[in-house]
């Protein structure tokens, strides 16, 4: 291994794009192929050489990064874990829990790294209300409400015969544009005792839910709410309340815009500025700062062999709390 780590993309989409843009700006990583079955090539990848499979890859490689369609997550990881190549999984991980715990062994069995991408636990005030979490200074919480209200038009759907389909998406937007933020709640709350969702399709002809709600309530007695939508134009901020017996905070896309906190100064460290809709009514990513931050992690895991922030582990209970939503409905 040199003194960068040399990453293949697997797949051709607007996200390999976000992980060229990233990669770029990251010193000790470079992209040196994409894997693309159709041919196309991102629109940040005009240099570089396009392969349809990780068998006829020419170039040096050391890992890849794994963006394919939800429900291919796992064929790609174990293929790349087998020829010894490290692996970043875009979220989620996977759809289903076998494939999950498969990818898992295949990384394990093969001695490499495995990390993905849910790196809003990161972002802007997130890790500042985590720890007040973890060392109670919020007080008893006893009421959530998540909102992951998106849009997308009809155009996002046609773009790809997978979106939109149970079984390679593997859902609607609790398991696509929700699943960061539901990767999120788990770091903050851990997993729901129990549950109960409704779900419907209203405004795309497609499969799965374009809108749904869950309740949850946790083992504490805690009790929280789940939205997800691409049906709700135009689009809104994913917005975040926590509510407990020293007062509330309202989070906007990972930034603290509200706070009334008995005896404690309002914490936030983001740049409010940041906090616009970002990615609520489009699937493009402009602000690559945070997957600058996933991709530097898992290069100095690499380099160090310690872990990835997220790894196969911890990315796995967010696909869990995603399918009892879907298993839970009435």
């Amino acid at each position: 291994m040199t003194d960068k780590i040399k990453f293949v993309i697997i797949g051709s989409g607007n996200i390999a794009n976000t992980y060229i843009s990233a990669i770029q700006k990251i010193e000790k990583a470079e992209v040196t192929g994409i894997i693309s079955r159709s041919s196309k090539k991102p629109s940040q990848a005009e240099h570089l050489p396009v392969f349809h499979s990780l068998q006829s890859v020419t170039v040096e490689f050391d890992a890849v990064i794994v963006c394919t369609p939800n429900g291919y997550h796992h064929i790609s990881t174990i293929e790349a874990a087998e020829l010894g190549k490290h692996v970043l999984c875009e979220k989620p991980i996977d759809i289903t829990t076998d494939a999950i715990d498969d990818m898992i062994s295949a990384c394990k069995q093969n001695n490499v790294k495995l990390g993905v991408a849910y790196q809003r636990r990161y972002s802007s005030d997130n890790p500042v209300v985590k720890a007040l979490i973890e060392n109670g200074s919020l007080g008893k919480i006893f009421s959530v409400d998540l909102s992951i209200k998106n849009y997308r038009d009809d155009s996002y759907y046609n773009s790809g015969a997978y979106r939109g389909t149970w079984d390679i998406d593997g859902g609607g937007p609790f398991i696509q544009q929700a699943s960061h933020y539901i990767d999120l709640y788990y770091w903050f709350f851990g997993r729901p005792e129990k549950l109960v969702s409704t779900l419907g399709t209203f405004v795309h002809d497609i499969e799965v839910e374009d809108h749904g709600a869950v309740i949850c309530v946790h083992q504490n007695g805690m009790i929280s709410t789940i939205t997800a939508s691409t049906a709700t134009k135009p689009g809104f901020p994913a917005k975040l309340e926590i509510y407990s017996d020293k007062g509330y905070l309202v989070m906007e896309n990972d930034v603290i815009t509200q706070w009334e906190m008995e005896d404690l100064e309002n914490p936030s460290v983001a740049d409010k500025s940041m906090n616009g809709h970002t990615g609520s009514a489009t699937a493009v990513v402009n602000d690559t700062s945070n997957h600058e931050l996933i991709i530097q992690d898992f290069v100095e895991a690499v380099f160090s062999g310690k872990e990835p922030l997220i790894t196969g582990e911890s990315a796995r209970n967010a696909t869990e709390i995603i399918l009892d939503i879907y298993k839970n409905r009435f």
